[in-house]
């Protein structure tokens, strides 16, 4: 009866035509090409919006440097940019803490490569903090922030001279602002005195005349303003949209990249974060406006799609790697095999799931540092100065 059976098998197999591995293969990669493609599309429509709020792409500016730090002693100035990370390149202050967070070496320092008008380009080795403490990445450095106005006190010299909620602050007593610190010193040094501010409205440069007036409630001279916060992100607002793509693939290729590198596993496996995590961002990003959340649903397309087409079992990726070895051997790998792999890496990943999910819900759903929001500023909070060399501010060009 054995072979009987067997017979019949053979005869049941026969019977299901047999898909060619190739259009398996055009199978497989049909699902990652969906999501390149909608991806593509939102960064048409990004490209195209209205600049929604602010994003850091014009350099990474330091705003100021306690003189007390071991990077001031490094040779670390307010108004340097850095421009790479133990030799990476870095455009924006997300991808920065990405590579100190990676590039740490058992000191926890890194080698910054920064520039200013002044002193050219140099290197200086910094010391950089946990992930926890993400306000101060490196020890005694301040990022520049561009100065946004949330909201104008009635009344206040910022309503005299015509200043609105949005506006950007980009130079006050003919000094470029490179951070809200920044500028409240500016202010600090001109009561009663009526100074240049320049401000971008709706992409339009504008010089309005303003006089600070010493306010007696905060004792400290003020022009009537709250800030708003920005946002530093893994995903990108601006660029072509084959530029935004790029961009998004090359965030997942460096995490990949880490995950495979000796001294940089642990760190970033420690930075992932599970499904709850996406959740959050997407609120966030919801909540910060309709282009920013296309920019992060782009940004999750192109994620899924370089992730589905690694080459393990389950994903895309794996079914691709079989049908290629039937395709060049002529034999398929045998489906005892197939099965048992696919098994196996599915409750791994489950498994990976279900741990990251864990860990998001166990960090108190505290996820907005992932974002580093600076919180709402009070009213031009009372910041210490920072340091002599303010007038390095007008370094760079915004």
């Amino acid at each position: 009866g054995m072979e009987k059976m067997q017979g019949d098998n053979a005869n049941d197999r026969q019977a299901l035509p047999d898909v060619s591995p190739w259009k398996k293969i055009a199978v497989a990669l049909a699902g990652p090409l969906c999501n390149i493609i909608l991806a593509l599309v939102i960064a048409i429509i990004v490209y195209f919006a209205p600049e929604d709020g602010i994003t850091d792409e014009n350099g990474v500016y330091i705003a100021q440097v306690e003189e007390t730090s071991g990077a001031y002693a490094a040779g670390l100035r307010a108004g340097d940019e850095i421009k790479a990370i133990n030799g990476n390149p870095v455009k924006s202050w997300y991808e920065t803490r990405v590579e100190c967070l990676l590039g740490a070496n058992d000191d926890e320092q890194v080698d910054l490569t920064v520039q200013n008008a002044v002193d050219g380009e140099r290197t200086v080795r910094v010391s950089v903090n946990a992930p926890e403490n993400s306000n101060d990445l490196i020890v005694g450095v301040f990022q520049a922030v561009p100065c946004l106005i949330n909201q104008i006190v009635p009344g206040s010299p910022a309503e005299q001279a015509g200043l609105m909620a949005d506006d950007i602050i980009y130079s006050i007593d003919n000094t470029m602002v490179i951070g809200t610190a920044h500028f409240i010193e500016i202010v600090q040094k001109n009561p009663d005195k009526e100074i240049p501010l320049i401000i971008r409205r709706n992409d339009k440069t504008i010089t309005l005349p303003i006089t600070p007036k010493y306010d007696s409630e905060h004792d400290q001279v003020m022009i009537g303003i709250h800030f708003g916060g920005t946002m530093s992100m893994p995903w990108t607002l601006s660029g072509t949209p084959i530029e935004q793509v790029k961009t998004d693939a090359s965030s997942i290729f460096r995490l990949l990249k880490a995950l495979t590198t000796k001294g940089e596993a642990k760190k970033a496996a420690g930075g992932l974060g599970g499904p709850v995590a996406i959740f959050t961002m997407i609120w966030f990003a919801l909540k910060m406006g309709i282009f920013n959340a296309l920019g992060l649903i782009r940004f999750i397309n192109i994620n899924l799609a370089v992730l589905n087409l690694l080459p393990l079992p389950v994903l895309d990726g794996g079914h691709i790697v079989f049908s290629l070895w039937e395709g060049i051997t002529r034999r398929k790998v045998h489906p005892k095999v197939v099965g048992t792999l696919v098994n196996i890496f599915a409750v791994l990943l489950i498994g990976a799931m279900i741990m990251l999910s864990w860990r998001d819900a166990d960090r108190n759903w505290n996820i907005s540092r992932i974002f580093n929001v600076f919180k709402k500023a009070p009213v031009e909070q009372v910041a210490t100065p920072a340091g002599t060399d303010s007038e390095s501010g007008d370094a760079g060009n915004p």
